[in-house]
């Protein structure tokens, strides 16, 4: 987790020459349950608002965005279970700052990552887009995974 506020301090210091998402999950055994925030580029998605909705759809507009982000979410970052089957995060809301948005999410989990896989194609539209996702169980990491534009097809296990 000391790595997150530095990465995005220096992404945001760039002048946003450099595509990342990141995203945290971690299972807490106790609630059976997977807390999930993903951390994006506003401007980037903000592209893919435009894309789809028009130039004046915009982030200014809470309950607009919200419903975007939510839908775009379910298309492109994707947990599946051990059947393949997929799995429905539920949402908790959403934090938009200038240049970075927050999304929270929660996931029921009996078994917590055994047997799960997540594809994230986040943004992977964007030349050089590079989404790293943590993976932790009850505050404490257990591994990191990146998808990319050449991986991001791919589902991977968790």
């Amino acid at each position: 987790m000391r790595w997150l506020p530095i990465a995005l301090i220096a992404v945001a210091a760039s002048g946003h020459s450099y595509h990342s998402s990141i995203a945290q999950l971690d299972y807490i055994s106790a609630k059976k349950t997977a807390e999930v925030m993903l951390f994006l580029h506003t401007e980037d998605l903000e592209r893919a608002f435009h894309a789809r909705l028009g130039p004046n759809a915009n982030f200014d507009d809470p309950a607009q965005a919200e419903k975007f982000v939510a839908a775009y979410l379910k298309i492109h970052f994707l947990i599946r279970g051990k059947q393949g089957e997929l799995l429905r995060p539920q949402w908790v809301g959403m934090e938009v700052k200038v240049h970075f948005l927050t999304v929270y999410l929660e996931l029921p989990l009996q078994d917590g990552w055994s047997g799960l896989t997540l594809q994230n194609r986040i943004l992977l539209d964007v030349p050089g887009q590079t989404n790293s996702v943590q993976l932790k169980r009850n505050g404490h990491p257990l591994r990191e995974l990146q998808f990319t534009s050449t991986n991001g097809l791919l589902r991977q296990p968790l």
